[in-house]
């Protein structure tokens, strides 16, 4: 395992900032743990030092000093707390400006790893502390070549597993079968374990009402019956049973009926209208000039907003996607939280907008990978209209 300070240390210079001190208690900060690549259970406080200029240097109880010695650098121990708190004096030296995993005001909790107690402690030594989210999302949360591979074809797989739900529970209704949420859930899990993948939770099969709980979850006791004429959503995600592997994402819905009711439709479109005008704002911007996600959230959300329904749509726009369905980079987002991480080439995420009234919702959930030549929807086809199931 190689981490390549160097990069990270051009990246320090160029934000003027004087360095990143990665800082772990009980695995709390799970950006340190990942990034580190901290093996076991760690139970003492412990800091990581990569300045802008000189070596980088370890911090941590002597009882641990073997969790750290893989990482090939300067190792301090502390015995006490006051030993450790003289220490890390030294060890931010003359350093004025230093990144941490710290959310000002709280606007992105997603990177306020850091206990208030511990920001307190490092301030009084005269540091003013900056919130370390452009690092991360630059050094941890891009995709590799490899996963890239490993995405498209979780994408695809997911794409077809989805359009054999639709086939059963189309099946079932023609053959006057009984069918509900469950059932649909248990056989996109079977079909996973076919395919070898994996999932982290599981997927959703949401009728009418249900549809208006962006994470419903059927259970034995509450699952509903899908009958003529309900409105369906399959939300499904998955990865490759590899190592390192991607998750793909996506939503799509369908109609027991043989024509989509105009209501429907037009919802629906709307919903449409406005993921692709965030792919519009994604392609006539980037890589040219600098996007962020709360950005692309407005453009979205605006599009709902100007049909009516903002109330109707109270969640982001979308997250970001790694080796976890909610991964450590930027999400879509100016809603739930302010995210103004520049979104770079690597970065996957969602593009997920909703409507979602009393009786029935609707959403389109779709991937978008960003390369050094622009935007790219990863997974293919894009849903346009909701399907007719009896046709």
């Amino acid at each position: 395992m190689t981490i390549d300070f160097q990069s990270i240390q051009e990246f320090l210079k160029e934000e003027n900032m004087d360095g990143w001190l990665l800082y772990d208690f009980h695995g709390k900060n799970d950006v340190a743990i990942e990034f580190l690549h901290l093996p076991g259970h760690i139970t003492r406080r412990s800091f990581f030092f990569i300045p802008a200029v000189g070596e980088p240097v370890a911090l941590v109880s002597h009882i641990e000093k073997d969790r750290f010695r893989h990482l090939g650098v300067r190792i301090k121990s502390y015995a006490s707390y006051r030993g450790m708190e003289s220490l890390l004096k030294e060890v931010l030296g003359q350093s004025k400006i230093i990144a941490m995993e710290y959310s000002p005001n709280g606007r992105l909790p997603y990177i306020g790893l850091v206990d208030a107690g511990t920001i307190e402690m490092v301030r009084s030594i005269g540091i003013e502390i900056v919130s370390s989210a452009n690092i991360v999302a630059n050094f941890q949360a891009r995709i590799t070549e490899a996963q890239i591979d490993l995405h498209r074809k979780a994408a695809f797989m997911i794409n077809h597993i989805k359009d054999d739900a639709f086939r059963l529970i189309r099946k079932s209704l023609v053959d006057g079968n009984f069918i509900n949420e469950k059932m649909v859930v248990y056989f996109i899990k079977r079909r996973f374990e076919e395919e070898d993948l994996t999932t982290d939770f599981p997927p959703i099969c949401a009728v009418n009402a249900n549809i208006c709980n962006p994470h419903y979850e059927p259970t034995e006791g509450s699952s509903s019956p899908i009958r003529e004429n309900s409105l369906i959503l399959i939300d499904l995600w998955g990865k490759c049973r590899k190592e390192n592997a991607v998750f793909a994402d996506i939503t799509w819905m369908a109609y027991a009926g043989e024509s989509i009711p105009d209501e429907y439709g037009n919802l629906f479109s709307i919903v449409v209208s406005a993921r692709d005008a965030a792919v519009r704002c994604l392609k006539e911007k980037f890589p040219a000039e600098p996007v962020y996600g709360y950005e692309v959230d407005d453009v979205c959300r605006g599009v709902i907003e100007a049909a009516g329904y903002g109330e109707n749509f109270f969640h982001r726009t979308g997250h970001s996607i790694l080796e976890n369905v909610h991964g450590p980079g930027p999400n879509i987002d100016n809603r739930e939280t302010e995210d103004k991480r520049r979104l770079l080439p690597g970065h996957l995420f969602s593009i997920e907008p909703g409507i979602y009234l009393e009786e029935y919702g609707f959403r389109s959930e779709i991937d978008c990978m960003l390369t050094e030549a622009g935007p790219e929807i990863t997974t293919q086809p894009v849903q346009k209209d909701i399907i007719a199931l009896l046709m």
